[in-house]
């Protein structure tokens, strides 16, 4: 994996180099629909599939008896929670990118509904080639099913080799993997980039080189291996599962019950944003969302207690799990508590905008006194 891995890299290292409009914008602006069509053609032919029905029905006949286990509850609120990529700073960095009159709430519905639909896109064409091999094998769905590796490089290749048209769908379904893959892994190091050039005050040149070359010399140490699936198995789990759930989790209890501050943010976002957030958005944001992740956290930690994850050696469980779990925070901690750069301003929007101003100059009602109350400012933009 040594070869195709630092090219992934190169290519990565390249594109944050060129920047926001010209580098990551211009590959999502390509990438993105062109992985959307590969996986479309890919689900048309998993559909095409002898024994696709059976796959379907598997995936869309309702199990009302697991609503009443808590365990699915939880499953569910971390999947949407991590394929949204909340808790990462990914979000944060991207809004700030964003312009003051942009509608939030809208750009927010859009992206939750498009990543669920994708989603939904993904299931059924999983689920119409696991229908495909329990026919072969002559087995029930649930026999065939698996996740994760197991899913992507076992049995999918098994799919393609025996399916007609296989070629075809090895180059869709491969090539949709490496472009997810690298649109993702873009979106996380644009996260330290930013974060870097914010505080050191850096060239983007100078700050991508620093944050992707050790990040990949790293990557290429410990992943390219032949222990390195197993290395990026534990690492994913324990940092998936505590650091970011952790910090999220913390996050909006500090926002909602420590600063307060959700009225206030709520009522920024309906100066241009809408449909507009209300008691029902404080409500998910400061009780159902924390209360979903602490349910996470804590069956998380009983079940890694219970029994060492997926049978590995403690050693490995150690260094590169739990060991992670109390470096990172500490790690970011202190990497945070670096100044800022020289004219960074920090409380509300900067002198001269008005993010209260309405896109087609008409008054707005209330905006005003809203926007002072968020920032601190004047109408004419004058603390």
């Amino acid at each position: 994996m040594l070869v195709p891995l630092a090219v992934v890299w190169l290519a990565v290292l390249v594109v944050m180099a060129l920047g926001v409009q010209r580098g990551i914008g211009a590959i999502s602006l390509v990438f993105i629909p062109v992985l959307v069509l590969a996986f479309a053609v890919l689900v048309v032919q998993a559909l095409l599939l002898p024994g696709a029905g059976a796959g379907l029905d598997a995936l869309f006949t309702p199990d009302w008896a697991a609503l009443t286990e808590p365990s699915v509850w939880a499953a569910a609120f971390g999947q949407i929670f991590f394929s949204l990529s909340i808790g990462f700073g990914i979000m944060i960095t991207y809004a700030s990118y964003v312009g003051r009159r942009e509608d939030m709430t809208g750009s927010g519905l859009v992206v939750g509904f498009s990543n669920s639909s994708f989603e939904l896109l993904a299931g059924i064409g999983v689920f119409a080639a696991l229908g495909f091999m329990a026919q072969a094998g002559g087995v029930a769905v649930g026999e065939v099913a698996s996740d994760g590796i197991g899913l992507a490089f076992i049995a999918f290749p098994t799919i393609i080799s025996e399916a007609p048209g296989g070629t075809l769908i090895g180059v869709l379904f491969f090539g949709s993997l490496v472009i997810a893959g690298i649109t993702s892994l873009i979106s996380v190091i644009e996260v330290v980039i930013s974060a870097v050039r914010d505080k050191l005050d850096t060239s983007r040149l100078t700050a991508t080189l620093a944050v992707v070359v050790p990040t990949a010399v790293l990557s290429l140490v410990l992943f390219s291996t032949t222990s390195g699936i197993y290395v990026l198995d534990v690492v994913d789990h324990f940092v998936n599962q505590y650091g970011i759930l952790v910090v999220a989790l913390v996050s909006m209890l500090v926002v909602a019950w420590v600063l307060r501050a959700l009225p206030r943010l709520g009522d920024h976002l309906n100066v241009h944003g809408r449909p507009r957030v209300g008691t029902g958005w404080r409500v998910l944001t400061s009780v159902v969302a924390p209360v979903g992740l602490a349910i996470v956290l804590v069956l998380a930690v009983r079940d890694d207690l219970a029994a060492p994850y997926e049978g590995y050696p403690t050693w490995l469980l150690l260094g590169f799990g739990w060991l992670l779990v109390v470096a990172l925070p500490l790690v970011g901690f202190l990497l945070a508590r670096l100044p800022w750069r020289a004219g960074t301003h920090l409380d509300g929007p900067p002198p001269g905008s008005d993010p209260g101003t309405p896109l087609d100059g008409a008054p707005v009602a209330d905006a005003a006194p809203r926007d002072r109350s968020v920032t601190g400012y004047d109408e004419g933009g004058r603390r």
